[in-house]
């Protein structure tokens, strides 16, 4: 089997794609479109964690305050104050931070209207267009298929939508349903009803995927909201995975990971050995290879994205 593949590698194609790294691609692939719509209600409702107020919210806490006597300086310099608190990963925010900008501590009652939604909210787009990249893969590679429905045009369309809601709708604890509510509309105003039948199947079999248990049947989910991390990685760890994810994402060459003897956790060790397949398909010619780039792509982008959002903080 090695022999076989090495000689379908050219003379500059030295790395070989070993069974074990093959199956071990082809497990993670499975996992990632089995809880595909769970993901992305996540990365969806993840927005809000590095979002910023509107002008108009930020005006609003701006009079709140001075109405409160908590703040008697200009509304610019209230604007660079809370943007610094909203900087803070939300799962790390405290009243305190918010505190220390302000003349005096501020109630319970006032610290709530901080909390942020999509109606309120100004959301990061290359955020947003990082989960349409990855939805657009995903979906491409697991169908086998190339619709303009899953274009990332229509998929980044989509997700604006649901993260700029009319007054009346829904601005948080965003569901899959209504993330697929949100693409019919998007679809049907960008093409009418000329691509229905692709369409239906592909929701078919994602509302499917969203019925099936995300967690294994040995194993009770948390419950409640709190945060359970699965991970503790180094700074060097984070950075590396955030390098590896932004490069796989820009179609560059992926980083080397920094330390000589290689990483010693698991969940690593697994990244860096789909980045190993990434690193020859992503400039191979050879047919049996290159039709598995988008899919390992995908894959990668998934995993750093778990790594990074489970990770202890």
């Amino acid at each position: 089997m090695r022999q076989q593949l090495s000689k379908i590698f050219s003379k500059n194609e030295t790395q070989i794609l070993w069974p074990e790294d093959a199956k071990l691609f082809f497990s993670m692939l499975k996992e990632t479109w089995s809880t595909f719509p769970n993901i992305l209600e996540r990365k969806i409702n993840d927005l809000l964690d590095e979002a910023l107020p509107t002008q108009m919210k930020a005006f609003h806490l701006y009079k709140t305050c001075q109405r409160e006597n908590l703040w008697n300086e200009s509304f610019e310099k209230f604007v660079q104050c809370i943007d610094s608190f909203f900087s803070i990963p939300r799962s790390e925010r405290r009243k305190s931070a918010l505190d220390a900008h302000l003349d005096r501590p501020l109630s319970m009652a006032i610290y709530d209207e901080f909390h942020l939604d999509f109606h309120c909210a100004i959301v990061n787009q290359s955020s947003l267009q990082n989960i349409a990249t990855w939805a657009h893969y995903t979906i491409r590679v697991n169908r086998k298929a190339d619709s303009v429905v899953i274009s990332d045009d229509v998929l980044t369309k989509t997700l604006q939508t649901v993260t700029r809601p009319p007054a009346h709708e829904k601005a948080e604890n965003i569901t899959f349903e209504d993330f697929c509510d949100a693409w019919k509309k998007v679809v049907f105003r960008l093409f009418g009803r000329k691509y229905d039948p692709e369409f239906n199947e592909i929701l078919k079999e994602l509302r499917w995927l969203k019925t099936l248990p995300e967690h294994p049947e040995n194993e009770t989910p948390e419950e409640g909201p709190r945060f359970v991390p699965t991970i503790y990685l180094t700074q060097t760890e984070i950075d590396w995975t955030t390098a590896v994810q932004a490069a796989v994402l820009d179609n560059s060459e992926v980083p080397r990971y920094p330390l000589s003897k290689g990483p010693t956790k698991q969940r690593l060790i697994d990244l860096k050995r789909t980045i190993s397949l990434y690193n020859i398909v992503r400039t191979t010619t050879t047919p049996e290879f290159l039709k598995h780039r988008d899919s390992i792509r995908a894959t990668i982008l998934s995993l750093c994205d778990r790594l990074l959002k489970e990770r202890a903080r």
